[in-house]
């Protein structure tokens, strides 16, 4: 089955990076993964889902899984 070409955001990190290094190791390719922490509030989420959306080009997520927890010291209010 072919992938879209959409970047996957998930807070669920145990399942879905275990999954995507399989995808991986198995020789497909993915368009990217976004690991939130489970409790970061959406509204900003959304934001920085926004800002890399428009700042990055989609090959740099290629294969790669990024955790947005790391942008929510900068961007998420405590």
């Amino acid at each position: 089955m072919a992938i879209g070409h959409r970047v996957l955001v998930s807070h669920d990190r145990r399942t879905m990076l275990n999954c995507f290094r399989e995808r991986l190791a198995s020789g497909r390719s993915s368009p990217g993964l976004l690991v939130v922490a489970q409790d970061a509030p959406i509204p900003p989420v959304v934001e920085t889902v926004i800002l890399l959306w428009a700042a990055m080009d989609p090959a740099e997520l290629l294969n790669q899984a990024r955790h947005l927890p790391s942008l929510s010291r900068h961007v998420f209010p405590r």
